[in-house]
């Protein structure tokens, strides 16, 4: 975690106190006020629990960028200018959540209010901008407009949380797409995606797969299992930083200020290699785990072998979106859950999966519990803030699962908005053809020698994992050091 320095306390403080807060438990864990559990989330302009959650995190830094979701569609094929600016014109008609500004009030409860917005063109009819002013020329280079549309700060108050712009001609049509994370996480992409893909509203096709949200009685009964499980392994009071290997330095108490600060980026990715995979997939059957969980317990035996921390927490984001919150009215429900391992340099390589395996599946049953109820209760508890210096996800790709047609080709590309979250980030990307590790690290927090070998340590884990269950994780480390020496 970062040094807590007088400089950060400084800024925090005013953060907070800019926001009419305390520093009360309420305030710092991000939980405005208890979910009723009820179904009322589903009416449009209420938000949901996580939603508050991350709405007093955008309180305490509007200017933030760290929640700016920045993408480069490429349409090709049939696709004409006017039927991808229709395509969108039916996204933002159908998608309240995305013509809508925040309000807050009195009791400092937000609530979403309608507001409507008509897209534009410039002057010469060649560029098409919806939610911002599209004051970018056209013979501005793409690649550099989508990297000054994502790192452009949204004022929710006053600005819809979505900005578009489209240009080309016909059959090589670019939008650049930028959401707020309020508005979308990974479960809206087959709805706000699929839309501008086939020009279509698909309407929530997911909604019967999703959970039904619980009664009061039954979620107050899970938050309590969730705190005690928490208490037990990752907010457990011997928990040390992996990357230092030191016990936390900071009070109680101030250690609920220093995750509030966000740092400058940098953001890597190198191919996963197909045959691994193959390979990789039989050994989840194997070790008794889902292909994704085990790409978890990659993660912690690459956080081992880069920080030498056999014992350490990693947080995992989950999905946590439920039946009747449909994304065009509940924006962001996505859930953190914190997952603490410890590997034995001695033991087999397939015990070792097996035992991720196990703490990656007692961690997920507390995942329909929020994480700020979570914290809440740990810091009226007296506790310190849990040490969160890795983040580590399996994610689809925003267009995976996403029908298209040979005639009418769509590409996707991120755009990185320039900010760590976290000190380290790991995320495997899949597409319906490939896979690739990305790794986001802060620079200055993270040694130089970690954040060169991350990418190298990750993608050989998966090739060298298939034909090493047998042999020791000290072996495996072995290997690994051999091919991405230090």
């Amino acid at each position: 975690m970062p040094t807590l320095t007088e400089a950060r306390l400084t800024l925090l403080r005013r953060r907070i106190a800019e926001s009419g807060d305390a520093l009360s438990g309420d305030a710092l864990s991000g939980v405005v006020r208890p979910d009723t559990g009820t179904e009322t989330a589903a009416l449009f302009g209420e938000f949901g629990i996580a939603e508050r959650r991350m709405w007093k995190i955008y309180e305490l830094d509007p200017e933030s960028l760290s929640h700016n979701i920045g993408l480069v569609l490429e349409f090709g094929g049939d696709r004409t200018v006017e039927s991808v600016i229709a395509a969108a014109e039916l996204l933002v008609e159908r998608f309240d959540v995305l013509r809508s500004v925040v309000e807050v009030d009195d009791a400092g409860v937000p609530r979403r209010v309608p507001s409507p917005r008509q897209g534009h063109w410039d002057a010469t009819r060649s560029v098409w901008t919806w939610g911002h002013d599209g004051a970018v020329s056209d013979s501005a280079e793409i690649d550099a407009v989508a990297t000054r549309m994502t790192r452009t700060p949204f004022d929710l108050f006053t600005e819809v949380p979505m900005r578009l712009r489209v240009s080309g001609r016909d059959g090589q049509v670019t939008m650049i797409l930028v959401v707020h994370h309020l508005a979308v996480d990974d479960t809206s992409w087959p709805l706000l995606l699929g839309t501008l893909v086939s020009g279509e509203w698909p309407g929530d096709i997911d909604a019967d797969a999703r959970p039904a949200k619980p009664d009061n009685v039954t979620a107050a009964e899970a938050t309590d299992a969730a705190v005690r499980h928490a208490v037990s392994s990752w907010a457990a009071a011997d928990v040390r930083h992996p990357l230092s290997g030191e016990l936390p330095a900071e009070s109680a108490a101030e250690s609920w200020l220093s995750p509030m600060d966000d740092r400058e980026g940098i953001k890597v990715s190198a191919p996963v290699a197909d045959e691994s995979l193959t390979a990789f997939d039989r050994v989840a059957q194997t070790v008794g785990a889902t292909p994704n969980a085990l790409l978890i317990g990659v993660c912690s035996l690459a956080t081992f072998a880069l920080t030498g921390s056999p014992d350490h927490v990693l947080v995992v984001p989950a999905d946590n979106r439920r039946r009747p919150q449909s994304p065009q009215h509940i924006g962001y429900c996505g859930n953190i859950i914190p997952m603490r391992f410890r590997i034995d340099p001695a033991a087999s390589v397939e015990q070792t999966l097996r035992d991720a395996g196990s703490v990656i599946y007692r961690a997920m049953e507390h995942s329909g519990t929020d994480f700020g109820p979570i914290l809440t209760a740990l810091r009226h508890q007296g506790g310190r803030f849990p040490v969160m210096e890795i983040m580590a996800s399996v994610r689809p790709a925003p267009l995976r699962g996403i029908a298209q047609t040979d005639d009418a080709p769509v590409t996707c590309r991120s755009v990185f908005n320039g900010i760590a979250n976290y000190p380290l980030s790991i995320a495997f990307e899949a597409d319906d053809h490939s896979t690739h590790v990305e790794v986001d690290h802060q620079p200055g927090i993270v040694p130089d020698h970690i954040a060169a070998r991350a990418t190298g340590v990750l993608t050989a884990l998966v090739d060298l994992i298939p034909t090493a269950l047998a042999g020791t994780v000290a072996e495996l480390l072995a290997d690994l050091d051999r091919r991405v020496p230090a």
